[in-house]
């Protein structure tokens, strides 16, 4: 009930309002659910009805990994140092520009066919998760500096997660529900009938995306101070990565995020894997075990909300990772759909009290480096992050499925053996344990506690705020 008063409440005072907390919420949701079509829905559509040995899967994400290399960095710097347009603003207007190619690829990646010999769908996917990432890149960079500089403060960052989480799940919800019922406890599906259906999720991605990006605004006063101007070169560079490099925040933020929650990248493709060859259920009961638990999440983030603001972020991903790492080892031993469900509760909870705890902390960073340079990077920063996390996140995936290989998975088969569900297990309970306690190793000595947090939260809402009061005017991008 709070959040929706505080969503009809106008902003004051230069603050975001509750609506404009809103709509910046939705682009990432958006985003969020073509990438778990993809690396979650998709890949267990790939090896369980077309028929993709797990091994090409993997060759596809090591290939990914060294183009997640090569390009991330000049997406994120050529998107800091974009010229504002008068009339289509900065951020706004690169996202508009990536949706269709994410889409179009979304529907591409369905038509691959179960006659086709194993390098052919090796090559189609490959090229069109190129194409995707790309633009996914682009996204999501452009869509993550819109909101550090609209939402300048500690607290409307919080707000807008919060939001994000809300509007996350309930998409994903939906969206995966129909994925859930077609691929658990279903071998024997028709492809041509499961990627129609997937055609119809596609289109609702689609319709988010032009709900979000229809409403968002762009504003000058986001650019008054500390934007990145000139041309792109490797001195520049060089010159921007430099203090990064040689910052002991970010150093230890890269470290925290290149491990803790990287195994949430395959989290519904292990939860699929486990429902249907584990525990051997139905898609009503996976649905259940996979909604329930966020239920209870929905009901508690708003008191994770206040907790993060007045204790601060450091703190609350050291209390999430005592509910998330107990929930695995429960998870480990689950012999039910039931025991699953209430395993994932304490998970979750885990979860999402360090995801959220942890925005606060990185857009700390990004004022961090801008009060010491004089210029705001946030493309150049999150670009960064994501390329020194990008083999741990893209990894998960060969991580998981070497492990299915290495104890004897066999794709399409009706039955697995013994040994191949003690790799389900590990693959899905014990590496998440493994990675996020290596990730608590770094975080213990990330320096940005709860007073520099509020110091740096001040500094954001100056520059954004105190030093462009004659750019008010909004520009819409149409």
């Amino acid at each position: 009930m709070r959040l929706l008063e505080r969503l009809s409440k106008p902003g004051k005072d230069g603050h975001l309002s509750g609506r404009e907390k809103f709509f910046l919420a939705l682009p990432i949701p958006a985003s969020s659910l073509s990438n778990v079509l993809i690396h979650n829905v998709y890949i267990k559509l790939y090896t369980d009805i077309i028929g993709l040995s797990p091994v090409y899967v993997g060759l596809v994400y090591l290939v990914y990994n060294i183009w997640n290399f090569l390009n991330d960095p000049l997406i994120g710097v050529m998107i800091d140092r974009r010229k504002v347009d008068p009339r289509r603003g900065k951020f706004l207007h690169l996202m508009r520009v990536s949706v269709p190619f994410m889409l179009l690829c979304l529907v591409a990646m369905l038509f691959s066919q179960p006659s086709w010999p194993q390098w052919l769908i090796f090559a189609a996917l490959l090229v069109e998760l190129f194409i995707f990432d790309t633009f996914f890149t682009a996204y999501t960079v452009a869509a993550n500096s819109l909101i550090l500089v609209a939402a300048a403060s500690k607290e409307e960052r919080v707000d807008v997660n919060v939001i994000q989480a809300y509007v996350a799940n309930i998409v994903s919800f939906f969206a995966t529900l129909v994925p859930t019922f077609l691929l658990v406890g279903n071998r024997e599906g028709s492809h041509t009938q499961i990627a129609l259906i997937l055609m119809g999720v596609v289109a609702l991605n689609a319709g988010i995306y032009f709900w979000a990006l229809r409403n968002l605004k762009d504003r000058p006063s986001y650019y008054a101070l500390g934007n990145p101007e000139g041309s792109l070169s490797l001195n520049t560079l060089w010159a921007d990565i430099k203090p990064l490099l040689g910052s002991r925040t970010f150093r230890t933020w890269a470290g925290y995020n290149l491990l803790a929650l990287a195994p949430n990248a395959v989290y519904f493709t292990a939860f699929l894997y486990l429902m249907d060859h584990v525990i051997k259920t139905g898609g009503l009961e996976a649905t259940l075990a996979d909604v329930v638990p966020m239920l209870v999440v929905f009901a508690l983030l708003p008191l994770m909300a206040r907790f993060i603001k007045k204790e601060g972020g450091k703190k609350a991903i050291l209390w999430g990772s005592l509910p998330y790492v107990l929930g695995h080892v429960w998870l480990f031993f689950t012999g039910s759909w039931l025991m699953v469900l209430l395993a994932y509760i304490p998970i979750m909870i885990g979860k999402y009290l360090m995801s959220t705890g942890g925005v606060p902390l990185g857009a700390a960073l990004v004022d961090e480096n801008e009060r010491l340079t004089g210029t705001r990077k946030p493309g150049l920063i999150g670009a960064l992050l994501a390329l020194i996390a990008a083999p741990a996140l893209s990894s998960q995936l060969m991580i998981f499925m070497g492990i299915l290989e290495a104890f004897g998975y066999r794709a399409k088969a009706p039955v697995q053996t013994a040994q191949a569900v003690l790799g389900i297990r590990v693959g899905t309970a014990i590496v998440p344990i493994v990675f996020v306690l290596l990730g608590l190793i770094p975080l213990l000595r990330f320096p940005i506690n709860r007073e520099m947090e509020e110091e740096l939260s001040q500094y954001s809402q100056q520059r954004r705020r105190g030093g462009a009061a004659d750019a008010e005017e909004g520009l819409t991008g149409e």
